[in-house]
């Protein structure tokens, strides 16, 4: 057993803060337990893959932003229609019970919010999405383990 650990394995074990002395006791034998600072191996676990998981959380970002864009972006025509439809009905409507001129002012101020807060809520897609990779770069828990 005891070419069961090469030397690069036991020089691992020396720079996590493993005792000499407890590296050879496991390269002879299993059975022999070995005194190791655990903070120091999370450490260099966390260092060694800590860019793994910095680029795995990069991925799920750009995948879950792509989906939300897309999401956005195929509502647009369905709302615009959904909207124009509305306004249509809104003036036939009113037109019916009020003077032209007036139901045309209220119909036209109708759809000038309604734009005006459809383009805030689609201006503020960016907005979110830089935050949101802000946020991605804080909460980042491997990276208090330096």
């Amino acid at each position: 057993m005891s070419g069961l650990m090469d030397g690069g394995s036991e020089e691992a074990l020396r720079d996590a803060g493993c005792a000499g002395d407890a590296a050879a006791a496991l390269s002879r034998s299993l059975r022999w337990p070995v005194v190791c600072d655990a903070d120091a191996w999370s450490r260099q676990v966390i260092r060694s893959v800590s860019p793994l998981l910095r680029e795995h959380a990069r991925r799920v970002w750009r995948r879950q932003m792509a989906t939300l864009l897309a999401a956005a972006v195929a509502t647009l025509p369905l709302s615009l229609l959904a909207g124009a439809y509305g306004i249509a009905t809104a003036y036939g409507v009113l037109s019916a019970w009020l003077p032209e001129v007036l139901a045309t002012y209220l119909v036209v101020t109708y759809a000038m919010v309604a734009l005006a807060v459809l383009g805030a809520t689609y201006a503020m897609i960016p907005i979110a999405i830089d935050r949101s990779r802000d946020q991605l770069a804080l909460v980042q828990p491997w990276e208090g383990f330096r």
